[in-house]
Order: structure tokens, then sequence, then C-alpha cells
């Protein structure tokens, strides 16, 4: 059977990084293209690639598959992302992934201004002027059990589940924020999956750790949050997860423990920053990074 190669480029937003395909090109089968290519043990391996002046990735594998298309008879120019994860599953938002959709439309378009149609909904999204950073809109973060959703008729909230105790929240896709001393004394490959597949998740759940550095009591700045997120669909840790920085900044404030509407957050790969309006939509801003460009086998089995 004759295979034929695809272009594709690598793009990371705070260490998220994924392979970004146009949406034109034949990838008859777009789950086994990502759980092949994106595999962290035998993934591709992008040392090979080598350097065409972005950053050399030194991790095998990706976090997903971006399959993009560019309309620009819309004002703004309207993207259609579809994000296909490592395990083969389609996530229907995906911030950091936002993000990096508005840099590459941004570097083929000039423009910095977009609308990405996601199957969350439709998100504004713009890229600052020197091209290294994006802001996304993330949509209204909801505690309501049919739309999280969760197995049950009220919010849960502070509750425990599988022995970590969760507020969940949905901010695109449902979130489990688990608020610790130091995400780093706890083994989040150890108490993430029996809260990803615990029955009140009838779809999953992401699963977050967090721990507040400061408040912003002291008025100094914004409050700083440290994060650690067990991805749902990767099923493994991220460097860092954009629907888990604004569900912890959501769940920081719906606990009182944070003032004012703009966090940071910390996750291992970088930093973000949420802001999270009262009953309003939340928005996710931080750094995006191209790092290779090449061709991949578009029918890798």
């Amino acid at each position: 059977m004759s295979t034929h190669a695809v272009p594709i480029e690598k793009y990371h937003g705070t260490g998220n990084d994924f392979i970004v395909v146009d949406a034109s090109e034949a990838v008859a089968d777009r789950s086994a293209f990502a759980m092949t290519h994106c595999d962290r043990e035998t993934g591709v391996d992008w040392a090979a690639f080598g350097s065409d002046g972005g950053d050399t990735p030194d991790r095998r594998g990706a976090d997903g598959v971006l399959f993009l298309s560019i309309e620009d008879h819309y004002r703004p120019t309207r993207v259609v992302m579809t994000l296909v994860q490592p395990d083969g599953s389609t996530a229907a938002m995906c911030g950091n992934g936002a993000r990096v959709v508005a840099r590459w439309a941004h570097d083929r378009t000039g423009e910095r201004e977009f609308m990405i149609d996601t199957q969350a909904g439709t998100r504004r999204a713009s890229v600052s002027e020197d091209g290294t950073a994006a802001t996304i809109e993330m949509g209204t973060p909801t505690f309501v059990p049919r739309d999280v959703p969760i197995d049950r008729d009220e919010p849960l909230i502070e509750q425990s589940v599988a022995g970590l105790t969760v507020t969940a929240v949905n901010t695109g896709v449902p979130h489990a924020v688990a608020f610790v001393d130091d995400v780093d004394d706890v083994n989040l490959a150890a108490v993430a999956p029996p809260v990803r597949n615990a029955d009140v998740f009838p779809v999953g759940a992401n699963v977050n750790l967090a721990a507040v550095v400061d408040d912003g009591a002291g008025g100094e700045g914004s409050p700083v949050i440290d994060q650690r997120t067990y991805e749902r669909g990767v099923e493994g840790e991220t460097q860092s997860c954009g629907t888990g920085a604004v569900a912890i900044a959501a769940v920081a404030r719906r606990l009182g423990l944070v003032d004012g509407e703009t966090v940071r957050t910390r996750p291992p790969g970088g930093e973000l920053s949420i802001t999270v309006p009262a009953g309003g939509p939340a928005t996710l801003a931080g750094p995006v990074a191209h790092e290779v460009a090449g061709t991949l086998s578009a029918d890798p089995r």
C-alpha cells in the first residue's frame, strides 16, 4: 500500500505541544495519525528534524494534532480547529491549542485578530504585535452539574472523589480541581486516574492540582497559583493545560482563595495569565513558540 507524506509544523504554548496539519491535507485516519505520531515513547523523534530557526523539541511525540483550516472570507479571519488527542479521541476545546491556532494563522496571514471555531463554540483570539504571545477567549466557566457534566443534581464543590478533595467545573471540557499545600508533594500519576475515571464524571475529567503561592492580598500583583494537570485523552501529565489553568482560576475565585479577576498559574512549562470576570467569559494569555517544520507519513500504520 502506498503512503504519502503531509507537511506539518510543531508549536507549543508553555510546553503544551501540538503537531499542526492543514485540514486540506489527505489524512484518511486522523485518530491513527495522532496515536502513532504523538506517542511519547515511540512517536516522532523531533531531534531528527533538526532546526529551522525555531526551538528544537527535546521530547518525542506531542500532546495532540491540530487539523486546521483558514476561512479568510470572514472578518476577522475564521479558523476551524479540530484537536485529535494522543489516544485518538477528539477534544471539544483546548486553551493552549487554540492559542497555537492563532499563532499559526498569524504566521500565514500576518493578521492579529481571529475567530477560532471549536467544538465548544467560537472563540475570539488575538496575537501580540511581535507574534510571541496569544490570548484566547475561553467562554464562561460553569459549575452546573449537567454542563460539567457530573452525575449528581448539585454542584460538586470541595468534595472527596476517589480520595482527592475536588471541585468540578467545565471550561470547555470537564475538570476536577484539587487545592493542596504543594503540588510537587502529590503523586499526580497515582491520584489522578481514579478521579479522571470516577463514576461521578460520566465522560471523564481532567485532574488538576493547584497551590496558592500568592493570594494577591498585598495588592502588588495578580495572585499566583502553581499548577499540575493530568489530561484526559493524553492520559498523563502535560507541561501545561490552558483549560486547566482557567478551571483553577475559576475554582480559586469560587472558593474565595484569591482576590481580583486576574490570576497567574505556573504549570511546569511556563506561566499563564487568566482573567475570570464575574459571570463573563474568561480569557487565557501566554507565550506561543514555533518549534520545527517538516513532513510526516499520512498513513503511519
